[in-house]
């Protein structure tokens, strides 16, 4: 048995990136049988795997209950918290009973770095006449392919630090990364390694892609150079080099054609987090006429009724930490409105989500998800930016970033001093990208643990924001260490 069987049935059916028109996508024939160089002779079989690349990070990204991307970015800071203990909450004391389940596993990412590395390796060898549009249309793929394991990779770092990093393609039974996306015999490479293979990565993305077109079918939901230019901030960020990050924030920002919604209408706001608006640089997509939509998912773990007809809290209902986030905005700010309902209780919901289509809607039978999960937008990357100015003693163009952002909302200038101008970056990012699954990468980033009583200078130095190694992981793969803060744990 020379070729490993990739099984993409699911992921395809569906999943309406890859072509100008969602139904000729959906026309293409799914693959659900071994294959190997008899598969790889057309454009169409690129497609179909890179399709499958993007239908495993949406699986990947909402699952363990619909939400992985908001546990990992938002619920260890202090915005949210889950109406009733859960094992991803004991996170901050070390109390894990389970740490082989659910969002504590990595097999998924690494199920995405094989569809990539198989892609760069064969879609890459084929004759460019083969494509629609020649050489373009090969590299176009090629750059997304470079992208979303770029996205993956980094995904993975900001989670659990040190991980495994696997270029090469998976080929045979044999191989590196199995089927169920175990990583075999394989040590972890440094974190920097991993971030430095982004950012070549995030090269060739840049080179090989165009910008997007607002109001196109691929806008938003499929990578482009100015998707590729806001992660490369983002990981220049993480690696602490600020000079770098801003050039690609400010890449972004004037090549990117992209445009701030307007917060004094309502619509325009929530069209923004149903998807594909002026603002989006990269979304999952999820929407109901393309059978792309959940139930059960993010959707329902944020709102309540009348948002969800009937819907009452339940032990995994998201709970804004009122307490907190009240004291994150002005009476003036338009994003309490714009961004929050119930905010005159005391428990507040995110309707971020609140995109809802019932398959009845008569009977308000069976509501589906149909907000888009966005990954950047524009103010995202104006923010950084601003970050990346601050950190690279820039305060005046800073200042006027995060006053673009603040004036748009409807709120009062920042005036302070540049020494305090950071912290407030980072409090900017809180309000504006709240419940988007920033919040506590970027607490890891910038060191900014005010309020976060669990942390302290030990757990930092032991690497304690990062997540532990599944012990499942450690005992198939020996090679494998334990993070140093949870190496001291017993579970």
């Amino acid at each position: 048995m020379k070729n490993i069987k990739y099984k993409l049935t699911a992921l395809v059916l569906g999943f309406c990136l890859i072509s100008s028109s969602c139904s000729d996508w959906l026309e293409m024939k799914p693959i659900n049988q071994t294959y190997g160089d008899g598969f790889w002779t057309s454009e169409a079989a690129a497609e179909q795997t890179l399709a499958g690349a993007y239908a495993l990070l949406r699986t990947t990204m909402l699952s363990a209950g619909g939400e992985s991307f908001l546990t990992y970015g938002e619920l260890l800071g202090t915005t949210f918290r889950h109406k009733s203990i859960s094992n991803s909450e004991k996170f901050t004391d070390g109390s894990f009973w389970n740490p082989d389940s659910g969002e504590f596993m990595w097999a998924n990412y690494y199920k995405i770095v094989a569809q990539c590395n198989l892609i760069l390796t064969k879609a890459a060898a084929l004759d460019a006449a083969l494509y629609k549009n020649g050489e373009t249309g090969k590299q176009k793929i090629l750059g997304e392919a470079y992208f979303l394991r770029a996205f993956t990779y980094f995904y993975l770092v900001k989670v659990w630090g040190d991980v495994p990093l696997v270029t090469e393609p998976t080929m045979t039974v044999g191989d590196v990364i199995t089927s169920d996306g175990y990583v075999k015999n394989v040590p972890q490479d440094p974190e920097a390694k991993v971030l430095e293979q982004c950012i070549t990565d995030l090269k060739k993305a840049e080179t090989n892609l165009p910008y997007g077109t607002f109001g196109s079918s691929e806008w938003a939901i499929r990578a482009n150079k100015g998707a590729a230019q806001a992660l490369m901030a983002h990981v220049y960020l993480w690696m602490h080099k600020p000079v770098e990050a801003e050039l690609a924030a400010d890449a972004v920002i004037k090549n990117g054609g992209y445009t701030l919604v307007n917060y004094s209408d309502s619509a325009a706001v929530s069209k923004l987090f149903i998807g594909k608006s002026s603002e989006g640089i990269f979304e999952l997509n999820v929407k109901f006429d393309q059978s792309e939509s959940y139930t059960g998912g993010i959707a329902h773990k944020t709102l309540v009724h009348p948002w969800i007809w009937n819907l009452l809290e339940s032990g995994g209902t998201w709970i804004v930490q009122k307490a907190y986030v009240s004291t994150l905005y002005e009476t003036t700010d338009l994003r309490i409105k714009r961004f929050f309902g119930l905010w005159t209780s005391a428990r507040p919901i995110i309707l971020k989500y609140a995109s809802i289509v019932y398959e009845d809607a008569a009977k308000f039978y069976n509501p589906h998800g149909n907000s888009n999960i966005i990954l950047f937008r524009l103010s995202d990357i104006i923010l950084l930016r601003a970050e990346a100015l601050a950190n690279s003693s820039r305060f005046t163009e800073a200042r006027t970033l995060v006053n673009t952002i603040r004036t748009r909302a409807g709120a009062s200038q920042y005036t302070g001093t540049d020494a305090a101008l950071p912290y407030f970056i980072f409090q900017e990012r809180e309000r504006e990208l709240i419940g988007e699954g920033h919040t506590f990468f970027d607490r890891i980033r910038g060191d900014q643990w005010t309020n976060i009583t669990w942390m302290n200078t030990i757990r930092k130095s032991q690497k304690g924001y990062y997540w532990p190694i599944p012990a499942i992981y450690i005992t198939n793969n020996p090679l494998l260490v334990q993070n140093p803060y949870w190496a001291l744990k017993t579970y």
